[in-house]
Order: C-alpha cells, then sequence, then structure tokens
C-alpha cells in the first residue's frame, strides 16, 4: 500500500519528495515499539520499581504478543490454515491486534511467574503507556490500506489508490470500475484508532500519575475503556472479512470477552484479600 501511496502523491504533486516523507510500516512499528519501551522503563524508574524486571516483562512481553498476533490469525481462519498448512512458515504472515494483548499478557504473566514477583504495580505503569499501540501503530495500518472504514461522504472522508484493499473491495462489488484510479471514500477508521490512542495514553497517564485506585485496577480499567472504544469503531470497519462470531465481528466479541473479565477482574481486586508475599496479589 505504502508504494502506491506514494506513487499516487508524487505523480499528483510532481515530485519525489513523498518516498522520504511516508514512511514505512515497519518503521512506523519500530517508532510505537521503541517509545513504548523508553516511556514504560521511565515511569517504573519513577514508581521506584525495578527496571531490570520491567525491561524483562517487556522483552517476553514483546515476544509472545509477535507470537500470539500469528497464532490468533492461524485460529481465526483456520479452515484456510488447515487446507493451505504452507501458510505455518510464512515468518511475515497476516496478524491480528489481539493476538498481540493476549500473547503479551501471557508473556508477562509467565515472567511473573518465573521470576516470582508481584505484577499489579508493573501493570499499571504498563497500562499508562498502552495507549501509544493504537496511537502509533494504526498509522501503520493506515500506510497499509487495511482494517479500512466503510463508504462515508463525510468531509474527511479518504479514497485509497488502485490497488489497495479498499479499491479492490470496491472494484469486486460493483461499486467502481478499472477505469476509476481510487476507491470511494472511506471513514479513515485507523486514524480514528490513532485518535482512541491518545485519548486513552493522555487520560491513563494522568490517573497513573494521580494514583487513586488499588494495585492492578488500572490495568482493569484501561481495558474496559479500550473495549467500549473498539466495539464502537467496529461499527465504522468496512473490511468485512475481518471475522464474524454471530451478529458480532470479532473484533466486537473479544471487546465483550475482555470488558466481561476487566470488570470481573476489579471486581474481585475489591474482594479479595491475599497475603502480601504472592506473587500475584489481590
Amino acid at each position: 500500500m505504502r508504494p502506491r501511496l506514494v506513487d499516487f502523491f508524487n505523480a499528483y504533486f510532481h515530485t519525489g519528495i513523498f518516498g522520504f516523507i511516508i514512511p514505512d510500516p515497519a518503521f512506523v512499528y519500530a517508532i510505537m515499539l521503541g517509545l513504548g519501551i523508553i516511556i514504560l522503563l521511565k515511569r517504573s524508574k519513577s514508581a521506584l520499581l525495578d527496571t531490570g524486571h520491567a525491561a524483562g516483562i517487556t522483552i517476553w512481553a514483546a515476544v509472545a504478543a509477535l507470537l500470539g498476533s500469528r497464532i490468533f490469525y492461524l485460529v481465526q481462519h483456520i479452515s484456510y490454515t488447515m487446507d493451505h498448512p504452507s501458510i505455518l512458515t510464512e515468518l511475515n504472515g497476516a496478524t491480528v491486534s489481539f493476538g498481540v494483548y493476549l500473547g503479551g499478557l501471557c508473556g508477562i504473566i509467565l515472567y511473573g511467574r518465573y521470576h516470582r514477583i508481584i505484577l499489579w504495580e508493573y501493570l499499571d505503569v504498563i497500562a499508562s503507556v498502552l495507549g501509544i499501540g493504537p496511537m502509533i501503530g494504526r498509522w501503520a495500518c493506515f500506510l497499509n490500506g487495511d482494517d479500512y472504514g466503510t463508504l462515508s461522504n463525510l468531509p474527511w472522508a479518504v479514497q485509497f489508490p488502485k490497488g489497495s484493499f479498499p479499491y479492490y473491495d470496491h472494484l469486486y462489488s460493483g461499486l467502481i470500475s478499472l477505469t476509476d484510479t481510487l476507491s470511494l471514500p472511506v471513514h479513515p477508521v485507523q486514524l480514528y484508532g490513532s485518535l482512541k490512542g491518545l485519548i486513552l495514553l493522555t487520560v491513563f497517564s494522568v490517573l497513573w500519575k494521580k494514583k487513586m485506585f488499588k494495585p492492578g485496577v488500572l490495568f482493569f480499567l484501561f481495558w474496559m475503556s479500550y473495549a467500549v472504544c473498539r466495539f464502537m469503531l467496529e461499527f465504522f470497519r468496512g473490511d468485512e472479512n475481518r471475522g464474524w462470531i454471530g451478529p458480532l465481528s470479532t473484533g466486537q466479541f473479544m471487546s465483550c470477552t475482555i470488558f466481561l473479565v476487566s470488570a470481573g477482574g476489579i471486581y474481585l481486586k475489591y474482594r479479595w484479600k491475599i497475603r502480601k508475599d504472592a506473587w500475584v496479589a489481590a
């Protein structure tokens, strides 16, 4: 998608500068990860947490997130995976964001179990910076042209160039013809997701500094907030092949699950009393 955007804007403005202006999606992800790690370590230090453990948690979570993102996609498309087992060896294959979240959480839990440390304060720091993920990462989706939006006539609607995912979707649906060079206008839902990330980053950075809740509650509150936002944004998604469970998209189903699990976590945090030396405290 990025090469098509670069070619389109260079041709439109009769210049060659957009090859330097428009970043590669991989570079966007690298910025997202690097900035997140820097802020996480800085905030862990200010909270008097062990930065060595904070770095270890980050590494374990990152590796598990990469694995989880791919595994989630393969499971979500299990029929295709069974019919085309060669995709199991694709190192640069498709991924799913919910696999990132679930895999990352598994990595964090495994690190805590292995080192027998209480994780709740670390999780709260993580919650304060997690908004960086969608805030920056969704720009990579925008550059890829995936996770695109439904048709829109709003002033800020965007059109994607020939060869992009929304272009082919509209072409195969009979909405445009091969002579068209752009898709129809769609909601820039990827940028809505980026704005969501900015709001979550701002709100939970403030809440983390105020230390208003028991350790761990902020982490669950983040995921409840994220789930509500993601559920609503799914109504603006135009990529019908993203997966469905009954009337709900996979994203909406996972959002409901995350919301309920997180609400249950908060309930238990204020109800349970677990000894202080437990690796996971209430």
